[in-house]
């Protein structure tokens, strides 16, 4: 949903245009809307246009102009005008209620919460904006949908206050329903959006004056303001029931042949107001206009006689400038009303308008659509907010030459326009699907109808490439992995015709930089055997806070010069084959954390590609990575672009990924944009492959992306493995097995995966296939409860895509990455091998450290350190500490399985305790919270008494109704009071009134001759204004395992970091110091954080042991772990922890919630809560913040800080930590102790 209400106005015309009932179904928002009634949406024919607006609480509406042209005047313009041109008279009317629930197709009633929301916003708008005349409109909130129908002779605060009074009732219909015509009714009728039907059944029948079957008179009548002549004094239902004009009026009026005196309906009038502008009673406007339902079908250019008399003709006429009689269609017309109003038949409108766009006949008339009442050329047609594409785009001329109205507004890359307006490149879009009217710019029903560009075949490839490129990715920086560290010299040399290395960067002064990748690109330029080409940027360039902007700036005007000017004389020192460029992605408006790009980003791009080509030698290359979304793709000029490159690098290779979770465009068919789908699906890629030839690109230049690696999702429900079986995660963070080497969830190499398939591992379920449909590999792999799905290439189903790409005359394939397909031949694929150190190190030379002499644990490493060389045991400290991560992620994975259902429970117990802590605090007589309120004491039937809470009467003890009103005095001092003795944030407090159940008084002694006992004298008791728990709704209990996962990015980055730090130890690459303690630093450094996780992810595994239905101290337990959780992750999030749990203390105080204050396991918040403490100093030397490092430690200085910081902790704050993180802490600092003895 794209409208405001509050944005839009008032107006439908500026309003959303959607087609389909499902849009309004996934909107959890209050949504304001209207559709043609007499098109039912039950109906698999009807064709829909709902005009929608998204409301909000506090609503206010102010007009906005129409985008249409004058003469194309609306009859429901909203003008707010209360008496319309007419008078206000008070009438008294009897009410009919409709049954508790109204269904139709589900017979599922809405909750009473979503039909009062919606029941408000429909007050509010009726009351404030909407128009003279008759109003039919729509509410929906979640599971319910309430409609209104006001008719034009009531008035719009009178609406109002029906629509309210509906909402009090709690029935599904109210209605005021007259014999006297729909120009008086007045309904409101609720269903749940389920039933739209039911609903919209209803609103027809007030339309057609019918009143609802099945529902019963009200004991009570109500007065509202009706609308009558300004000659009229009060109102009379018989001067609107045209039922016996004969009767009343005289013959000479009846058979008079002289013309009679007209007015013409304007915008938003009724009978009382033309009666007005007349000068006549209603009662004769009645009688010179004999026919039944005038009140409830005026419409704008029809004429009324306020005389006696005949009618003049007054058919529509084209306009003078050959333009045919427009008109726009409202919510409750049918051509047969139209046709009668305008002296017309119902087929003339039919032949009117076979060329009008959107015409679709008459049984599909359409809200807000322009029609012809006459011949003459058809108008333009009125446009859609929100249209990209054809002649409905805001602002859009009636062309003055031959071009047809399909072709105005093309859409970006030439993709195809729907009939609706709207950009795509699928088979959804790209279908012409005429209705059978054949006028333009319709589709048949549930079709979008193709206007423009349609098709999804593959042109401008009739010529071949004179030689097919084979073209593979090197990935320089996974260096920096744990394993798959493949080296530039092992790339083949007969495999592939180019070689891309990624990647180079470009400096904040535009030269190009290969710094991080410096060795790696040396031993590049020694290969020989194809072309070398050294690649820039790459998604972490361009997306990073801290370097997106180089591309934006480098291609500027003012320092494009001094870009390429470096590029050349690059190129010529180094003497590569060419460059490509990897902009990920100019112009994209919605890159997480980053500004969003400006529209001249893309010809920024060209013209810098431009000017590098007339520097460069004909014969260097220049390519360029281009996206295959249409999204993203719309902003490069691609058709420009390709008379600079050589070739374009297309990336079919991620389709799909953990970030199309809630992008409901992403997946066809999967609202949710959560479905297992593969990442280089065959049909998609043709369909990209056609978006992008039909953009101007010839095929020959675009060389289509393959993938040496898999994209991996967390199966939601490991039997279901179908397109529209569903995974687990948002999308920032996948739910998905981490792999050794890459190390990143969601993601996984060929190589990895191949290792899975042949050896098992500590996976129990590992199954391969192939699915056809998306011409993928699949390898479904994990353990019970935690299954992984992944697509991926393997080495025969490449060699197929890569003959489908040839025979189509694409430019070639491009492998991402060479160095993900096997282990490199030269890494030592067992990093726990002898491994030389520094004679500073060790002190001996030649020194090894036997992988059979690590005891594996902490435990063991602490018993032992004694009898091991320094060097060794730093080497082993590091090696458990890395293990015991990666070990704490795996076990994240399988506790996360079933731990959402332990956390539910915990939420709602945790909510249950907050009403018993308030009255316990507010106990009547002692409670503490007291003494900041009077209350104002009565028993019943009685005046009330101030008096302090402390000491009024114990009214409570007696056997008599009572009821007491606090009045809080001091607002601040009871929430700070309250927090500190309950934890209960001032959030979680409402006011209101507390009515108990009512109890029998005493009967006193039964005296004889009476019978039995006496009847019960119910006494009730009240509590006014008295604190309660907020709304469930209100009440935010964080997740502790959203708090994990919003740390994957830090814990990432911990782990490469340690294991970088871990090679230069064993290696020998670290800088000792002059202390000899750099090695001993990063042992200590990265045990808290690693200790921490550890920590947090048992306590995951304690919470699963728990059941729903435990004891209550169980239920402690349950909660003091869980809080555990939080704080042993919290310093790994940040920035992030607010939205997710709520600050360090708000957390802490559910100890107090559960009377569970001093707890051990809730002592660390004490620590937590400070944001300079040790957990979060080291973290953030770690994570790069306190040494500029960008996260990966190089310098040992950073871990020497740490190292500070984790010695400066005081064993006092050190004694509030969990046990166990205190037992393993110990393990690390006797390890330390006896290192630091051995100097």
């Amino acid at each position: 949903m794209r409208s405001l209400c509050a944005e839009a106005g008032p107006n439908p015309g500026n309003w959303t245009n959607l087609h389909y009932l499902r849009n309004l179904e996934s909107c959890d928002q209050t949504v304001l809307f209207g559709l043609n009634v007499h098109n039912s949406v039950a109906d698999p024919n009807s064709i829909l246009t709902i005009r929608a607006c998204v409301a909000s609480q506090g609503q206010t509406y102010e007009a906005a102009p129409s985008p249409d042209a004058p003469q194309q005047e609306s009859p429901r313009n909203l003008v707010v005008a209360e008496n319309c041109g007419a008078k206000a008279v008070k009438s008294t009317f009897t009410t009919h209620a409709g049954p508790s629930t109204l269904s139709k197709a589900s017979g599922t009633a809405p909750e009473a919460a979503h039909v009062a929301e919606a029941a408000d916003q429909l007050a509010r708008f009726v009351g404030t904006s909407a128009a003279c005349g008759t109003t039919i409109l729509f509410a929906k909130y979640k599971s319910a949908v309430v409609g209104l129908y006001s008719g034009a002779q009531i008035t719009k605060h009178a609406a109002r206050d029906f629509v309210d009074s509906f909402a009090e009732k709690q029935t599904s219909a109210l209605q005021i329903c007259q014999p006297s015509g729909a120009a008086v009714t007045l309904g409101v009728v609720s269903a749940g959006f389920v039933d739209m039907a039911a609903a919209q059944d209803a609103i027809k029948s007030w339309n057609d004056a019918l009143c609802l079957n099945g529902s019963t008179t009200a004991t009570t009548t109500v007065s509202i303001d009706v609308l009558v002549s300004t000659m009229d004094n009060s109102f009379n239902a018989s001067t609107i029931s045209y039922g016996n004009v004969t009767a009343r009026g005289g013959p000479g009026l009846l058979f008079s042949r002289a013309e009679c005196k007209t007015q013409e309906v304007k915008a938003g009038d009724s009978c009382p107001s033309l009666a007005s502008r007349c000068g006549i009673s209603g009662a004769d406007l009645a009688k010179y206009n004999p026919r039944k339902d005038l009140c409830s079908t005026l419409m704008p250019k029809q004429h009324v006689c306020c005389t006696a008399g005949t009618m003049p003709y007054f058919g529509p006429k084209p306009q003078p400038d050959g333009t045919c009689n427009t008109y726009k269609i409202n919510d409750n017309d049918l051509c047969y009303n139209l046709a009668s109003t305008h002296y017309l038949k119902p087929e003339d409108i039919e032949n009117f308008n076979k060329h009008t766009w959107g015409w679709t006949g008459c049984g599909n008339l359409q809200g807000g659509q322009l029609i012809c009442l006459s011949t003459g050329t058809p108008p333009m047609p009125a446009s859609r907010p929100g249209a990209k594409c054809g002649p409905q785009v805001p602002g859009t001329k009636k062309p003055t030459n031959d071009t047809a109205l399909a072709d105005l507004n093309p859409c970006p890359l030439n993709a195809c326009c729907d009939v609706w307006g709207f950009c795509g490149t699928t088979v959804e879009f790209c279908t012409k699907t005429p209705a059978d009217t054949g006028a333009p710019g319709t589709a048949k029903p549930k079709t979008n109808g193709c206007i423009s560009n349609c098709g999804v075949n593959i042109v401008n490839n009739d010529k071949a490439p004179d030689h097919l490129m084979t073209i593979g990715y090197f990935e320089a920086f996974g260096q920096l992995r744990g394993c798959l560290r493949m080296s530039a010299s092992e790339l083949p040399a007969d495999k592939y015709s180019h070689v891309h290395f990624a990647f180079a960067t470009v400096t904040s002064d535009f030269n190009v930089d290969i710094s991080n990748v410096e060795d790696e690109f040396k031993l590049f330029m020694k290969t020989s055997g194809f072309k070398k080409i050294l690649s820039f940027g790459g998604w972490a360039f361009s997306t990073d806070p801290d370097t997106f902007q180089r591309f934006r700036d480098a291609t500027k005007k003012e320092n494009r010069d001094t870009f390429v000017n470096g590029l050349v004389t690059f190129m010529s020192r180094e003497n590569l084959d060419g460059f490509d460029f990897d902009w990920e992605y100019p112009g994209a408006p919605d890159i997480p954390n980053i500004t969003p790009g400006s529209s001249d980003e893309g010809n920024n791009y060209l013209d810098f590609l431009q000017l590098l080509r007339s520097k460069l030698p004909s014969e260097k290359s220049i390519s360029i990575a281009l996206p295959a979304s249409y999204w993203y793709l719309k902003q490069y000029p691609v058709k420009h672009m390709a008379t600079y490159v050589d070739y374009f690098i297309y990336m079919t290779y991620d389709l799909h990924g953990q970030w199309d979770v809630d992008n409901k465009s992403a997946m066809p068919g999967c609202e949710g944009g959560n479905c297992l789908r593969s990442h280089i699906n065959k049909t998609e890629t043709h369909d990209a492959m056609a978006m992008i030839t039909k953009a101007g690109v010839e095929a020959r230049k675009v060389v289509i992306g393959i993938s040496s690696y898999g994209r991996s999702f967390r199966m939601n429900d490991a039997s279901c493995s179908g397109p529209l079986c569903t995974f687990a995660g948002d999308r920032n963070h996948s739910m998905a097995y981490a792999a050794p080497c890459t190390l990143t969830g969601g993601y996984i190499s060929n190589a990895e995966l191949n290792d899975i398939i042949k050896d098992h591992g500590n996976y129990s379920i590992v199954k391969s296939s192939i699915d056809k449909d998306s011409n993928s590999n699949i390898l479904m792999y994990g353990n019970s409860g935690a299954v992984d799905w992944v697509a991926y290439m393997d080495g025969d189903l490449k060699a197929s895509r890569i003959d489908w790409i040839k025979g189509l005359n694409f430019g070639g394939s491009s492998d991402w990455a060479i160095d993900l397909q096997h282990p490199s031949d030269k890494e030592d694929r067992d990093d726990s091998d002898y491994v030389e150190q520094d004679d500073d190190e060790s002190g001996e030379d030649d020194l090894t450290c036997p992988p059979g002499e690590n005891p594996g644990t902490l435990d063991g490493l602490a018993d032992k350190t004694d009898s091991l060389y320094a060097g060794c045991a730093r080497l082993y400290a590091m090696d458990i500490l890395y293990n015991q991560l990666v070990d704490s992620l795996s076990l994240f994975q399988t506790n996360s399985e079933g731990y959402d259902d332990k956390f539910s429970w915990y939420e709602k117990w945790t909510k249950e305790q907050i009403q018993p802590r308030i009255d316990e605090f507010m106990n009547l007589g002692d409670g503490k919270g007291l003494k900041y309120f009077d209350c104002y004491w009565a028993y019943a039937n009685r005046d009330e008494t101030k008096d302090s809470c402390l000491g009024m009467p114990h009214i409570w003890e007696m056997s008599q109704g009572w009821s007491i009103r606090f009045d809080l005095l001091d607002k601040q001092g009871f929430f700070d009071a309250l927090t500190a003795e309950t934890g209960i944030d001032e959030s979680w407090v409402t006011f209101g009134d507390e009515v108990s159940n009512y109890v029998c008084a005493d009967p006193g002694d039964v005296r004889p001759g009476l019978g039995g006992n006496r009847p019960c004298a119910k006494l009730y008791t009240k509590k006014l204004n008295y604190p309660q728990k907020a709304s469930d709704d209100d009440i935010s209990v964080g997740n502790p395992k959203k708090l994990i996962e919003a740390s994957m990015d830090n814990v990432t980055a911990l782990r490469t970091s340690l294991f970088s730090s871990y090679l230069s130890v064993g290696l020998s690459f670290y800088d000792d110091g002059p202390n000899d303690t750099s090695a001993t630093d990063a042992v200590v450094a990265y045990s808290m954080p690693v200790l921490q996780l550890t920590e947090a992810i048992n306590s995951m595994s304690q919470i699963k042991e728990i059941g729903e239905k435990a004891k209550e101290e169980a239920k402690k337990s349950l909660v003091l772990e869980i809080l555990s959780i939080i704080f042993m992750v919290i310093p790994f999030v940040g920035e992030a922890l607010g939205p997710l749990v709520g600050s360090v203390t708000s957390v802490a105080r559910i100890g107090l919630l559960i009377g569970e204050a001093g707890n051990g396991a809730l002592t660390v918040a004490e620590v937590i809560e400070d944001p300079t403490s040790a957990p979060f100093a080291m973290m953030g030397l770690i994570a790069g913040a306190g040494i500029g490092g960008g996260g990966k430690l190089s310098k040992a200085d950073a871990l020497a800080d740490a190292s500070k910081v984790r010695s400066a902790l005081k064993g006092s704050d050190l004694a509030k930590f969990p046990q166990g993180f205190r037992d393993q802490d110990a393990l690390v600092q006797k390890v330390i102790k006896s290192l630091c003895s051995k100097k």
